[in-house]
């Protein structure tokens, strides 16, 4: 065999290893995500491992740690949902922006939700998890504020307090607050941050119909 041969032979043999590190690393941020989707808020590495049909070495090969594996779950997660936040046109009426917004909240919500709640932890202890959390909900205020922009310039907002509840309102927090110690299905919060929405932006604070 040629040197040719023989380095292009021992490439295709690296990038083979590489395309099964990443399935298996896959696999395994797919099992975290499947239990904590079933409740399993903190799962064992172990039980993660059995999840995803792997021997635990596996996992400790792959990921430094439990919380390094949560940290990239909830980062896969948040790319796969942000697509939920598509752009909104400035020039629709406020009311209609207002529905759509608080519809997006609901739909990328419910769906990080279990991920969001089992890194809860891992925020106060890790800075990566605390930088990624901090990059989340940036994306997120940005969406929203961008969407309300001509109401917020109009308000001149002067020390940002409007802006700044525009975002508590729209925030997972806020909705992990509603949906979990206030007890409202998703419907019910998608109402309430349309209302609180309302309440900050529309001119007669007049409550916009009940998206579907």
């Amino acid at each position: 065999m040629s040197n040719t041969a023989t380095i292009a032979a021992e490439k295709e043999i690296v990038d083979g290893r590489r395309a099964r590190g990443y399935r298996t690393r896959l696999k395994v941020i797919e099992a975290l995500l499947d239990l904590v989707a079933d409740g399993n808020v903190r799962p064992t590495a172990q039980a993660i491992a059995a999840r995803a049909g792997v021997a635990l070495r596996t996992v400790y090969h792959h990921f430094e740690d439990v919380e390094a594996l949560r940290r990239l779950a909830l980062e896969l997660d948040m790319e796969r949902h942000f697509e939920i936040l598509s752009p909104i046109d400035v020039n629709l009426p406020v009311a209609e922006r207002i529905a759509t917004v608080a519809h997006q909240c609901r739909q990328l919500f419910e769906a990080v939700t279990p991920i969001r709640r089992a890194t809860l932890f891992d925020q106060h202890s890790s800075k990566e998890m605390a930088e990624g959390i901090a990059i989340a909900t940036k994306t997120r205020a940005d969406h929203v504020t961008s969407a309300f922009a001509p109401e917020l310039r109009r308000r001149g907002d002067e020390t940002g307090a409007t802006t700044d509840a525009v975002i508590l309102v729209s925030s997972w927090v806020a909705w992990e607050y509603m949906r979990t110690m206030l007890g409202r299905t998703p419907a019910a919060a998608e109402a309430i941050v349309i209302a609180s929405l309302s309440a900050l932006l529309s001119e007669d604070g007049s409550t916009p119909p009940k998206s579907n």
